[in-house]
């Protein structure tokens, strides 16, 4: 879930940009993002704080910066379709 949404703000198309983002990421592991990690509210804290699942090495470098621009914290920030 985007950060933007578990502080309580509605779904916008920017919060589907970051679940693309961890599409993207799931691709790259082959496991769901957070998979070694209970989902509660202190995964919610540490996602609203800046986590994010760490890059896979060998992840193409342009894919990568693709990643972190749709999972940036600030949805102004975030790729846009």
């Amino acid at each position: 879930m985007a950060p933007e949404v578990l502080r309580g703000n509605p779904y916008t198309p920017a919060s589907d940009i970051y679940s693309f983002s961890m599409i993207m990421w799931e691709f790259t592991s082959g496991v769901p993002p957070f998979n070694n990690r209970a989902h509660d509210l202190q995964l919610s804290l540490s996602i609203c704080k800046g986590e994010r699942p760490k890059i896979i090495e060998n992840t193409p470098q342009c894919y990568a910066d693709l990643m972190k621009k749709c999972w940036n914290e600030n949805p102004l920030k975030k790729a846009i379709c």
